[in-house]
């Protein structure tokens, strides 16, 4: 029997109505000729009029970073799970589905050629078992978990599917390295410490400016204004790619910092984020000048720069 399309497949999903028993869950799917297991998570959607989402996330290192995020926003570099490396069932409002392939910085695109959707196709069939199963087995999916291993789907060599346990693997650690320039440092040194200037910063992801490419990525922009006047002292933009990751990209935003108060001529008193992430990577910014830096709930002033057209 011909396989069913993987749009199929997720409307086979949706009519399970089984949403609510599976979002606590997570398993995996290992295709055979496949180097990784894909780990499949179910998110409540947003924005309308996305209802759900089930994300196919590649690998233990992008699970790994998947559970980290659910714990903590701030930690490793990701801002959102649409950054990480995965396939993504979506499923409408209205009962539509839509399949999606995301690659860290890159556009979200739709399935390319009959090899992806065939590997989509057998992943969520395979979920859409687990799926059934769950309405009377509702531990399914921690089967495993006394071995301390996934409950996993795994297709031998012949074709052949079964239950098994997936080991899980300690998580890498996450390292981040941020260096200045020396020269940027000495001549920041030179400068005056302007005490009464506390200056309002952001990085962060921009999901309506995208690069005009054959496939788009997605636009970073880091923002500055006067705390005291809502004046913006800086806007640079930067995108992501395959020689320029999100662990570079973020590692690179306080060298742009210091080089933007070269520019400006004077190193303000104060700094103020909003994100444990801003605080973290700046504070070897602190090490170098006698800035203070503080994390706040809410900027309201620098929310406007964000929001104002450049």
């Amino acid at each position: 029997m011909e396989r069913e399309t993987p749009e199929q497949i997720g409307k086979r999903i949706e009519a399970l109505g089984l949403w609510d028993a599976v979002l606590p869950y997570n398993w995996a799917v290992k295709p055979s000729g496949v180097a990784f297991p894909y780990f499949c998570s179910a998110m409540k959607g947003s924005p309308q009029p996305v209802k759900m989402r089930l994300l196919m996330l590649e690998g233990w290192g992008t699970f790994h970073d998947y559970i980290r995020f659910g714990v903590d926003r701030n930690a490793g570099f990701y801002s959102t799970p649409a950054e990480m490396p995965h396939y993504e069932l979506v499923v409408l409002s209205d009962g539509g589905v839509m399949l999606f392939r995301h690659d860290p910085g890159y556009v979200p695109r739709t399935l390319s050629g009959d090899a992806e959707r065939d590997l989509v196709a057998r992943i969520l069939w395979e979920s859409y078992g687990v799926m059934l199963r769950l309405e009377s087995d509702r531990e399914l999916p921690m089967k495993y978990a006394g071995e301390r291993a996934m409950f996993a789907r795994v297709e031998s060599r012949d074709g052949k599917w079964s239950d098994a346990p997936l080991p899980i693997p300690d998580p890498r650690p996450v390292v981040e390295k941020v260096s200045f320039r020396k020269e940027d440092v000495a001549k920041a040194k030179d400068l005056p410490l302007d005490q009464s200037l506390a200056v309002e910063l952001d990085f962060r992801i921009m999901p309506n400016i995208v690069t005009r490419e054959s496939r788009p990525r997605t636009a970073y922009q880091l923002t500055a204004v006067d705390a005291a006047s809502g004046a913006r002292t800086m806007l640079e933009r930067v995108s992501a790619g395959p020689d320029f990751g999100l662990k570079e990209m973020w590692e690179s935003m306080p060298p742009r910092v210091l080089a933007n108060f070269v520019k400006q001529g004077r190193v303000p008193g104060e700094v103020k984020v909003l994100t444990q992430r801003m605080f973290r990577l700046l504070r070897p910014l602190c090490l170098e000048l006698p800035v203070r830096l503080s994390l706040h709930d809410s900027l309201p002033t620098l929310e406007k720069a964000f929001s104002a057209a450049p």
